[in-house]
């Protein structure tokens, strides 16, 4: 599975040159936790959380902003994403395609994918995904006969 199966599309980013106060209302109103920072071209260069508004001094995003942002592209396996997630503690990854944020990977996106699951109505048989497969790999049976089902937390 690939970053573009499961990213968020509708990413919400912020200007380089816009208040801090700015950031805060983005974050507060969209009940996120950080977002991508971009230039007035549209590219990527750096990413502000709510760390950066409680423990940084500064006017403007670019004075409090993270830089040097790991990001991936559309085409990065879902397992070095949470490989980056994981390892590098970060809570979000970019996505970027020609320099611009295309989406956006968060721990929250694993954790529903990992959560989905299609149950085959005739035998039983699951698959994970965010769409119901073709058919069953085990019966054959055809799309109409899944079920979402969603796993349980620690199952």
């Amino acid at each position: 599975m690939k970053a573009r199966e499961i990213m968020t599309r509708d990413v919400i980013s912020i200007i380089d040159e816009a208040t801090i106060e700015d950031a805060a209302r983005l974050l507060a109103r969209n009940r996120i936790s950080g977002l991508p920072v971009v230039n007035p071209g549209g590219l990527l260069v750096g990413l502000i959380t709510e760390h950066d508004l409680i423990a940084k001094a500064g006017r403007h995003v670019s004075d409090i902003m993270s830089r040097g942002v790991i990001t991936v592209s559309p085409d990065t396996e879902i397992e070095q994403v949470q490989h980056l997630l994981t390892n590098q503690r970060i809570r979000r990854v970019p996505v970027i395609e020609d320099g611009k944020v295309v989406g956006i990977v968060s721990r929250s996106d694993l954790v529903r994918q990992i959560a989905m699951r299609w149950v085959c109505g005739v035998c039983g048989d699951s698959v994970r995904g965010l769409e119901p497969p073709a058919f069953c790999p085990r019966c054959g049976a055809g799309e109409s006969a899944f079920a979402h089902d969603v796993v349980p937390p620690g199952m």
